[in-house]
């Protein structure tokens, strides 16, 4: 099957080729996975918010789904929960959809972790709704280790309530063809959203990312920070809008994307928008991207290090903010090898 997805919400000049990607989905048998899905499942409902990579991948979901899972943290509680998402060659599907609803004065804190092992095709397509009911705090871990054997689709939506605050960390370190959306409204007066991810793109790995963020209610805060780094002949395509709509006065929204060349023929494009509807809003977007600087090589191999160790420690040093606040050992371990291995590459 091929489907359109990753619509730029403000569409530019055809002849770039960023206002959409093509996506290939492999035909599916829709069997089974490993995992049980909850026996309690209920849907999340936006007001208004549409998200998914496409209505495709959503109808795909829906209608093929093999892993369900609901997640609540109750009024005055605090919930954490960890899933690990292994694909292998006797279950080399899945199709899950994680609803995750924080109420009112409650935290929850859920970590999504994706693995592959073997060698034959897999794929992947993850659907992750959030509701962040008033006061209440969310912090999303989606780790993204999957081989080369691997295309993984990643559709992220998330709704804010009155002073809500969700933090989301996304590593996205695996699978050969990888497409993410990700879709945000802060309905909320003073509702808060954090967004601090990486990327690594090597070989000939295709990057393919979205993001929408929404300021609708007053007051409201965005802060979007991606660090990433692309070697060997990998693509990457990065895509922001900032969206200030009519009632959001007094909001502040600020993305950001830094990534680190690492060969001269890695390809890296990146869409940058803001959108403003209201007069008394702040909104600042950057984008840069280049090869590490020649005199912070020298400063760091002036003390000792070689060329490799100063290259691996200047990307280290860009990850390391993200990955710090994974509160799981394991997981960081993993993350920091996963990083080392690219690197070493």
């Amino acid at each position: 099957m091929k489907t359109i997805g990753n619509d730029l919400t403000f569409k530019t000049f055809n002849w770039l080729k960023v206002n959409n990607t093509e996506i290939l989905i492999p035909d599916l048998s829709g069997k089974e996975y490993m995992l049980e899905s909850d026996s309690y499942f209920d849907e999340v409902k936006f007001n208004n918010l549409e998200y998914g990579i496409s209505k495709d991948i959503l109808k795909l979901n829906s209608e093929k789904g093999n892993l369900f899972r609901y997640y609540e943290s109750e009024e005055d509680s605090f919930h954490k929960e960890i899933v690990n998402l292994e694909l292998n060659d006797n279950y080399n599907e899945l199709l899950d959809t994680h609803n995750i609803v924080a109420k009112k004065n409650s935290k929850i804190e859920i970590i999504l972790n994706y693995s592959s092992v073997g060698k034959g095709e897999k794929f992947k397509s993850s659907v992750i709704k959030v509701i962040a009911e008033d006061n209440s705090t969310v912090d999303l871990f989606v780790v993204q280790n999957d081989g080369e054997e691997v295309v993984a689709l990643e559709s992220i939506a998330v709704q804010l309530g009155k002073e809500a605050i969700i933090n989301v960390h996304q590593y996205e370190l695996g699978s050969q063809k990888l497409y993410t959306n990700f879709q945000s409204d802060l309905i909320g007066e003073k509702s808060q959203l954090n967004l601090d991810s990486i990327y690594f793109g090597y070989g000939s790995r295709e990057l393919n990312m979205l993001y929408n963020i929404i300021h609708s209610g007053k007051s409201t805060n965005s802060d979007i920070l991606v660090n990433g780094a692309l070697k060997g002949e990998s693509y990457k395509n990065l895509k922001f809008t900032l969206d200030f709509k009519k009632g959001s006065t007094h909001s502040k929204g600020s993305e950001e994307e830094y990534v680190i060349l690492l060969d001269d023929i890695v390809h890296a494009l990146s869409v940058p928008i803001l959108l403003a509807h209201e007069d008394d809003i702040e909104g600042n977007h950057a984008a840069s991207s280049g090869k590490i600087d020649h005199n912070l090589m020298f400063y760091i191999m002036s003390r000792g290090f070689s060329e490799k160790e100063a290259e691996t420690l200047i990307i280290q040093s860009k990850f390391s903010r993200a990955i710090s606040k994974v509160t799981d050992e394991e997981i960081k371990k993993l993350l920091w090898d996963k990083v080392l291995e690219i690197e070493g590459k």
